[in-house]
């Protein structure tokens, strides 16, 4: 849903400015925390820029708030300017994501992290899961977005079958009703739509398929010329159900370099992984070889191809690693030991954990903190502990849990 709220933000802010009305409404609503001290310099930097140069391309998480303070909906955009792209990675709300200390089934949800670390809580989170640098936030919550629909006269798409939840216990209750076929959806009608999860054959996945099918819509209707007489009204439903550490002069830039270059491209794909349940709670688990795929074709710049890269598989090649399985999946640990051996680590065991069975993978640092952080960023791994030993023959032991199946 909130997908939908990237572009949005950014097509609305658009138009506002080619106006001329954007940044006086965007300086004197737009919610921007004390936090954005740290950004003054960049501020600074940016507004002596010469406009017609590219924007720096960032990385930024855009969360989906319900009214439990949970991120319904998470995604992260990185807008290139120079190659006029947009391109955006969801990430289902129930990815599993142990975190120490968080033992309760729901506590090991990627939503979790938001609900109780907030949003820089949310964003250790994806850059843990991504191994990416998240550069700025922007939340919008569910009474925001309906605003924006209605403003707008609503967004026509196909609802691909009846669609009849009701959930009494939800703060407020939840009540989804739509039928099937192509129909104008209002903001409480969309709402429903981009929510809708129940019914899905392939679950939050087959949610996020609708969403993607919502905002190629919401675009569609966005460039209409009838929208144009909406932009104030648009510019101040963001503004006052949005909260963000992007500066209103960062936005301008923003606004600007995509009001004078339409993005031609917009990449949209969901987090590669699976649904299945572990006990009596499903996650969705990643499928973290194809996810390091997906990085490096969305966050280009994340994956540096210079003399850096060069040199980190050279010092890679003075970490011993052992690789050890402990979920019980054949092949477990020799996939992901070929995973290791590609970016250079030297991999000189790999085998089976006796008696035990892992449901998380863990890495622990035997000689070195430093090589064991290396080594879980390599592999997506969250939990990284200490065990020292003098006696050690490796400098860093990986466990693989079910979370690496």
């Amino acid at each position: 849903m909130k997908r939908i709220l990237k572009i949005i933000i950014l097509i609305i802010i658009g138009i506002v400015l080619s106006l001329g009305v954007g940044t006086y409404i965007f300086y004197k609503n737009i919610h921007v925390p004390a936090s954005n001290e740290k950004n003054t310099s960049t501020v600074s930097r940016n507004e002596s820029q010469n406009k017609e140069q590219a924007i720096e391309r960032k990385n930024i998480l855009f969360v989906g708030s319900d009214e439990n303070n949970l991120s319904d909906t998470i995604f992260v955009i990185n807008y290139d300017a120079v190659n006029k792209k947009i391109n955006i990675l969801s990430i289902p709300r129930d990815t599993y994501y142990p975190r120490p200390g968080f033992n309760a089934p729901e506590e090991k949800k990627i939503n979790a992290a938001f609900s109780e670390g907030k949003i820089e809580g949310l964003e250790k989170a994806v850059e843990d899961l991504l191994g990416i640098k998240i550069d700025n936030y922007v939340i919008l919550n569910y009474e925001g977005f309906k605003k924006i629909i209605d403003t707008i006269g609503g967004v026509e798409v196909d609802v691909p079958f009846n669609m009849k939840y009701d959930d009494n216990s939800a703060n407020p209750p939840l009540h989804i009703d739509l039928k099937k076929g192509r129909q104008v959806l209002d903001g409480e009608k969309a709402i429903q739509f981009v929510r809708y999860r129940h019914g899905y054959v392939d679950g939050d996945l087959g949610r996020i398929k609708a969403q993607h099918q919502f905002l190629e819509a919401f675009l569609k209707k966005m460039l209409q010329p009838s929208i144009l007489p909406k932009v104030p009204s648009l510019a101040i439903a963001v503004s006052q159900y949005l909260k963000t550490d992007l500066t209103a002069s960062e936005i301008t830039q923003y606004a600007y370099q995509f009001i004078k270059d339409k993005p031609s491209t917009i990449n949209a794909m969901a987090l590669p992984g699976e649904g299945r349940y572990e006990g009596n709670t499903s996650y969705f688990f990643v499928d973290n070889i194809k996810v390091q795929e997906i990085v490096k074709e969305l966050f280009s710049d994340e994956v540096s191809t210079s003399n850096t890269s060069t040199t980190s598989f050279a010092e890679n090649k003075n970490i011993k690693v052992e690789v050890l399985n402990g979920a019980g999946i054949p092949g477990l640990a020799t996939k992901y030991a070929e995973v290791l051996k590609n970016e250079g680590f030297d991999v000189v065991k790999i085998g089976n954990v006796i008696g035990m069975t892992f449901i998380s993978s863990h890495v622990y640092a035997r000689t070195d903190e430093e090589r064991a952080e290396k080594v879980a960023k390599t592999l997506f791994i969250t939990n990284v502990e200490k065990d020292i030993s003098p006696d050690a023959n490796v400098d860093v032991t990986v466990i693989l849990g079910k979370d690496k199946e």
